[in-house]
């Protein structure tokens, strides 16, 4: 089982005064913390060891999880000094960490097969990276990408009157060490808007995992909301 981690930095600007004093991925959703959630998915799927990537307010984190034995787990913590993107808070684990490692968005609530992906991405040896893809139901401020078969061919953002297909990332990856040297360490980075376009520009190969299972982006108040009623109330 290749190592799981949770980037889980991040304000949520667009939550406005929710996240005053909480990161994001700390906001309740179904009175407890999204973050919570995920973690139960990972040790339900078999994970024992989670390393959280946390920036924003990392006290409400540890505070609450603790070492992780509640939820089954051990948990660690992994605080950076300045803000380095998503891209470059995960490839600054590499030497604790290692350089196969999934990689989940704190944000996400989702009730996929974690190790059914993996398994996707161990039988894809040659790949830089694989990446779960879903269908969105907000293209327009959503990474959407091209795809032939298991192959991603390019990424770009929807614009009102042109084309498109609703095959957005899903904020869930499995990485190896040729993309995670792709990520600059003197600045931060994004993984979808600059790390996996540069890997495809020098010929990389990155996986397409095309997935039906619920992935739901809780990066606003009204998703947020919508996603309790929609996936809790069951």
């Amino acid at each position: 089982m290749i190592p799981a981690v949770i980037v889980a930095g991040g304000r949520g600007e667009r939550m406005g005064s929710a996240t005053a004093d909480l990161p994001k991925p700390m906001l309740p959703f179904g009175g407890r913390p999204i973050l919570e959630h995920l973690i139960e998915r990972l040790a339900a799927a078999g994970w024992r060891e989670i390393h959280l990537s946390l920036g924003y307010r990392p006290e409400a984190v540890e505070s609450h999880f603790g070492d992780g034995s509640r939820w089954g787990v051990k948990l660690h913590y992994h605080v950076e000094k300045e803000p380095r993107g998503t891209a470059g808070a995960v490839a600054d684990l590499r030497i604790s960490v290692g350089e196969d490692m999934l990689v989940v968005y704190g944000d996400l609530y989702t009730d996929m097969d974690f190790k059914r992906f993996v398994d996707f991405h161990s039988a894809h040896p040659s790949s830089a990276a694989s990446l779960v893809l879903f269908e969105t139901d907000h293209p327009f401020d959503s990474d959407l990408a091209r795809v032939d078969g298991d192959l991603l061919t390019g990424f770009y953002r929807s614009k009102p009157g042109e084309p498109y297909e609703p095959i957005a990332l899903a904020a869930v990856w499995a990485v190896r060490g040729p993309l995670l040297g792709l990520v600059p360490g003197d600045r931060p980075s994004d993984f979808g808007r600059d790390i996996f376009p540069e890997a495809l520009r020098r010929g990389l190969e990155l996986c397409a995992y095309r997935t039906g299972e619920t992935l739901a982006d809780l990066g606003t108040p009204e998703r947020l909301a919508r996603a309790e009623r929609e996936h809790l109330s069951r």
